[in-house]
């Protein structure tokens, strides 16, 4: 199980490869749905790769409401996911969120990292996007 969720992280990572000028097949989607892309695709700072973080060990019954929310009440939020089954719909225990400003992300990692959540201690830490292509 935890294989396919690699998978599936890993995939919505990819950049969309062609396999040549006038092929119609790509090697990935077409777009990034976790507002994730490359510092190549849009030549950014480092100061913007630090704006993403991954939370890992989340209860497994938290909400997408209390995610945001816990995560919000912290700075701006650009964007956040929390990571569900797609057949279950069950969370998977860990999810991702870009602020829109560094510090905000900086002060998260400082304030929410270790939090004691019911029997979980959750993990927040930089999450750099990379292409393995």
């Amino acid at each position: 199980m935890e294989w396919n969720g690699l998978k599936m992280i890993i995939s919505t990572m990819e950049p969309q490869v062609s396999n040549g000028p006038t092929s119609n097949t790509s090697n990935g989607p077409s777009s990034n749905n976790r507002n994730c892309p490359s510092p190549m695709q849009t030549g950014a700072t480092t100061d913007d790769s630090k704006t993403n973080l991954i939370v890992n060990y989340l209860p497994q019954n938290m909400t997408q409401e209390e995610f945001r929310s816990l995560f919000g009440s912290i700075g701006e939020i650009e964007s956040c996911k929390l990571v569900r089954d797609k057949i279950t719909g069950q969370s998977l225990g860990y999810g991702f969120v870009n602020y829109i400003d560094p510090k905000d992300a900086e002060k998260a990692i400082n304030t929410l990292n270790g939090l004691r959540l019911q029997t979980k201690t959750i993990k927040a830490t930089v999450y750099f996007c990379f292409s393995l292509l």
